[in-house]
């Protein structure tokens, strides 16, 4: 929708009238558009009750904020350690297949030294 300054070309006016009814132009939008003191009566009540209320949630934030930050370090430590875990499992499970296979050596070469002997 235009307005009647919008449709009011620059070299039709000088510029200080066509801003004067711009001006009053955005005025009269503003109060067709103004809400109602009926319409506002819900929410100057609500922000004023959350007004009241909004100390106590600071507090809240305040004392929840460190613990908070807290518990995200102890996460990324427990993500540390769980890694560190697999790494060490991996670590003896491959230590583990080493041993065996030492001790699998050690029996070949024993049977092997038996069968010299007996011969």
């Amino acid at each position: 929708m235009r307005t009647k300054a919008q449709s009011t070309s620059k070299e039709g006016l000088p510029f200080k009238n066509m801003l004067t009814q711009l001006t009053l132009d955005a005025r009269v939008e503003g109060k067709r558009h103004e809400p109602t003191l009926m319409q506002l009566n819900p929410i100057n009540a609500v922000s004023q009750h959350l007004g009241g209320m909004a100390w106590a949630v600071q507090e809240i934030e305040m004392a929840i904020a460190p613990i908070i930050s807290s518990l995200a370090a102890m996460e990324k430590r427990l993500e540390k350690i769980e890694s560190m875990q697999l790494e060490l499992k991996k670590a003896n499970d491959m230590g583990q297949e080493d041993i065996m296979q030492r001790i699998d050596d050690v029996k070949a070469d024993m049977v092997q030294e038996l069968n010299r002997m007996a011969l």
